[in-house]
């Protein structure tokens, strides 16, 4: 070993706790990536899984419209043509608390259920046939619900109850059949009460150009409002819904590594700092620049490599408790997925590796460079060393100013694209970390001269700030773009929760609210009896009502939700349109014309008076868009449309939801126990108030920006612990500067209060650095990247406890880095730290 590398060594050896600070503060950031890169992962693998159990060998899809397929096609199809066909009718239902697609299928067709290559064995048919209510589930499943073969029980649909038994388990199968449950066809069209009509036929075409062609004769055929889809696009569909939710969490993810940059910078730089003597010495002594330059790499290298190796490990640790907080998200805003199981993408392993080396690399690379180029006889004078710094400091100002506007001519220059919105963001937050050191020594220099007046020790502190860049900048800096992110994302996350209350009070007007219970907003088998509207509007204090049909509509890049309204006459100002003209958009809303919501209209570039083409059951119609309203409820956007229009165009006559609204003075838990009288032994409902649902609608926005909080304060602790480690370092280097303060005559008292003023100071100069960058920050979120990846207009809302839990941050780690070193101070004699090496 060299007389350089064993000085590095036992440079590193003999500061323990630098060196694990440091690792912490990598691995914590790789672990946000890993676990972020799991968890979406996880629940994508979950989601294929369930569609492969489903789907089997097929290669295409025909779908229509709500209403499903008339099984006169099928029989028309498979009678005419020798394309292997199967016939699907699905839909959810609950067995207990938990939710299972309910997958009808011809247990004697090709493809499906019986045809798939790694699919169950084929179930006996007389099994399926003979005995009422049979089904078929994996066998971990039925484990888990306490069920055994022969055994019946219940499940629901739609609140009403129907009867089944296990006639048979699956055994061996791959984790997609555990949400599955299997029936005969026509046993699933009686419980989803779609009788003669199917979800979709299965068709499997071969490959290349006699597929091709076999799928032209096969769309020809077709009759008007039928399609037919590749079986793995429509699945590619359903997980690009979910495509801007899991960006925005990468997102999160990688600016934790981008504050663990600064760190290992300012970790490296300061270990250089702390050796500028014996790197002086052995260049005196003849050792190169690119001996010392490649030592430097090294460290960052091996640094990289142990923080990404530890980063993984964390970051498997953390993904357990972060799938359950995307799943549930992805569950109450896109589709129902149950992850069984944790995948760990391969590539997320060598990503995590590569991005921890690279990474400290990147970050080691301007140490490097500085300790490289400087001559012998000035590495040892610590004031060449803070003369760079405050020139260093001044460049970075300016450099603060042109990353802030490349910023703004991004966002201008890219008014659509979100990668260029989080680049902006990104560069914004670089910009705070660049502007922070000259805004540190300032700030020092004023406050020294101003407060320093009526205390020599605090003066004395925080002229030592000022004149001490080269170890403080770097760690403040990362702390301030750390607090400036959390200031931004607390404003965004305030004001989507403050958008979205007001939204709801607005948009819901009824007392009361009812619905079939059930899985999936748009799912056509939840429908209210036709009896039970009756029953219910009749009841006394129901002055009005409104109906409602909520289902999914096929558009070019995918399923969109579509609710066919006959609204009530309070109803019309409960949808905030951003119409100038409200009265003309119902007119001809009542006409026949749509109104669309912000997202959808912001996604598809869509504007009042244009033409939106939908597929019916009658064929291709182009529907005029009467107006734009504002939503919250769905990201990839919604369509209003009179519900006697809806019907004539899709043959459905289902209602999904009421809206009572009660007499004047009535009791609402009175007229609840009514309400539910009227429908007892009917079908069971959900009934909720609009103070209660609007109280649901809360609860998932707080579970779905959990995930949120949990990334920014991962970064921000990321940050703090570098505030830790490198003022720590810093504090201990000052040692005999200190203990020839103490034998002059400064109390331990006086040293703990001289040390805790720097730290806190530092703390709240990187507060003070983020809160305008905060504040630019939460208008980016809200007004770009929110806006492009969702398409929702939220209005800025400000609060003092977005900017006190900023504050408690930087305190706590600025006053958290001192307390060691006050400690220290005060306990270790004098003599010890004023003897020289």
């Amino acid at each position: 070993m060299s007389l350089l590398s064993a000085a590095s060594l036992r440079h590193l050896l003999r500061h323990p706790a630098q060196l694990l600070l440091a690792l912490l503060g990598l691995a914590l950031g790789v672990a946000t990536i890993v676990s972020v890169d799991i968890a979406t992962a996880s629940s994508r693998r979950a989601f294929e899984l369930s569609m492969d159990a489903v789907n089997g060998p097929a290669t295409h899809q025909i779908i229509a419209g709500p209403q499903g397929v008339d099984e006169q096609v099928y029989a028309r199809l498979r009678t005419t043509g020798n394309i292997p066909l199967a016939p699907v009718v699905e839909g959810y239902v609950t067995i207990g608390d938990r939710s299972m697609l309910l997958v009808g299928v011809d247990p004697f067709a090709g493809v499906g259920l019986s045809g798939a290559a790694d699919g169950p064995k084929r179930p006996d048919p007389a099994g399926w046939l003979i005995r009422p209510g049979a089904v078929v589930l994996s066998s971990t499943t039925a484990r888990q619900l306490g069920l055994s073969v022969g055994r019946s029980f219940n499940l629901t649909v739609a609140g009403s109850e129907r009867r089944a038994t296990l006639v048979e388990e699956l055994r061996g199968q791959h984790a997609g059949y555990d949400t599955v449950l299997f029936t005969d066809i026509a046993q699933a069209q009686e419980w989803l009460g779609s009788v003669g009509r199917l979800s979709r036929i299965e068709v499997h075409l071969p490959a290349g150009r006699p597929g091709d062609a076999a799928a032209a004769r096969l769309r020809g055929s077709l009759p008007p409002g039928l399609q037919l889809v590749a079986t793995r696009g429509r699945a590619r569909e359903s997980l690009d819904m979910t495509a801007a939710f899991t960006t925005n969490l990468q997102a999160m993810s990688l600016l934790a590594l981008l504050v663990s940059t600064l760190l290992i910078y300012g970790s490296v730089s300061f270990a250089v700092v702390q050796r500028r003597r014996i790197i002086g010495i052995v260049r005196a002594l003849g050792a190169t620049r690119g001996d010392v330059g490649r030592i430097v790499l090294l460290e960052a290298a091996i640094l990289g490599l142990i923080g990404a190796g530890c980063g993984v490990v964390a970051g498997i640790l953390i993904a357990h408790a972060l799938i359950g907080l995307v799943s549930r998200t992805i569950n109450d805003l896109y589709f129902v997925v149950a992850v069984k199981d944790t995948a760990l993408p391969t590539w997320t392993i060598a990503k995590a590796l590569s991005v921890g080396i690279g990474t400290a690399l990147v970050a080691a690379l301007l140490p490097a460079i500085e300790v490289t180029n400087s001559p012998p006889q000035l590495g040892l004078r610590r004031s060449v060393l803070e003369m760079r710094a405050v020139h260093a400091a001044r460049r970075l100002a300016v450099v603060s100013f042109f990353l802030a506007i490349g910023a703004g001519l991004i966002i201008f220059a890219w008014t659509r694209s979100l990668l260029a919105g989080f680049i902006a963001l990104f560069l914004l937050l670089l910009s705070v970390a660049a502007i922070t050191p000259a805004v540190l020594r300032a700030l020092a220099q004023l406050a020294a001269r101003l407060v320093g007046r009526s205390s020599p020790i605090i003066r004395l502190a925080l002229a030592d700030i000022a004149a001490s860049l080269s170890r403080t900048a770097v760690a403040v800096a990362a702390l301030g773009m750390a607090i400036a992110a959390m200031i931004g994302v607390s404003i965004m996350v305030e004001s989507f929760r403050e958008s979205l209350r007001e939204w709801l009070t607005r948009t819901m007007r009824a007392d009361v609210y009812v619905t079939a219970p059930g899985p999936g907003a748009g799912r056509p088998e939840r429908r209210l009896d036709p009896q039970v509207i009756e029953a219910l509007v009749a009841v006394p204090g129901v002055v009005d009502y409104s109906l409602s049909r909520r289902v999914s509509v096929e558009l070019p890049d995918g399923p969109v939700s579509l609710d066919a309204l006959k609204p009530a006459h309070a109803s019309f100002a409960a949808v905030p349109l951003t119409s100038p003209n409200p009265q003309r958009t119902w007119k001809d809303f009542a006409r026949g014309d749509i109104i669309v919501s912000e997202p959808l209209a912001w996604r598809l570039q869509l504007s009042q008076g244009d033409l939106l083409t939908l597929n019916t059951a009658i064929g291709p119609r182009s529907l005029r868009i009467a107006g734009i309203y504002r939503d919250y409820g769905n990201d990839r956007g919604n369509i209003l449309m009179s519900l006697a229009r809806y019907r004539g165009l899709w043959h459905d006559e289902g209602t999904t939801g009421m809206g009572l609204y009660l007499a004047p003075g009535s009791a609402l838990e009175a007229s609840l126990a009514a309400l539910q009288a009227a429908v007892h032994g009917r079908q069971a409902l959900l009934m909720r108030s609009n103070r209660d649902l609007r109280d649901l609608s809360m609860s998932i926005f707080e579970r779905t920006f959990v995930i949120t909080r949990v990334l920014y304060w991962l970064a921000a602790g990321v940050a703090a612990i570098g505030l830790v480690s490198a003022l720590l370092a810093w504090e201990l280097e000052r040692g005999r500067e200190m203990a020839i303060l103490r034998a002059l005559g400064l109390t331990p008292r006086g040293a703990a209060l001289l040390i805790e003023t720097q730290t806190g100071f530092m703390g709240l100069v990187a507060l003070l650095a983020a809160i305008p960058a905060g504040l630019l920050t939460a208008v980016v979120l809200v007004d770009v990247i929110n806006r492009r990846a969702f398409g929702w207009r939220i209005d800025l809302h400000l609060t003092a406890e977005q900017f006190s839990n900023a504050l408690l941050l930087a305190l706590a780690a600025a006053l958290a880095a001192g307390l060691y070193p006050a400690w220290r101070s005060a306990r270790v004699p004098i003599g010890t730290d004023m003897r020289d090496e």
